[in-house]
């Protein structure tokens, strides 16, 4: 992770695995976080990843 990596908690990252899944619910804090820091977009009312956030995803940090 560099330091302009914003850092995720680990419940935060496991919120964006699921995401990446696409399944499963996760808490809206971490929800509105992950779009806020374009790792996620909502789409008709579902969460999915951005290509910022499969890159996050893929670096397992």
């Amino acid at each position: 992770m560099t330091d302009s990596t914003p850092a995720l908690t680990a419940d935060e990252f496991a919120s964006l695995a699921i995401v990446g899944k696409g399944q499963g619910d996760i808490p809206q804090a971490h929800g509105e976080r992950l779009a806020n820091l374009g790792y996620a977009i909502r789409r008709l009312g579902e969460l999915e990843l951005t290509s910022s956030g499969a890159r996050r995803l893929a670096t397992g940090e």
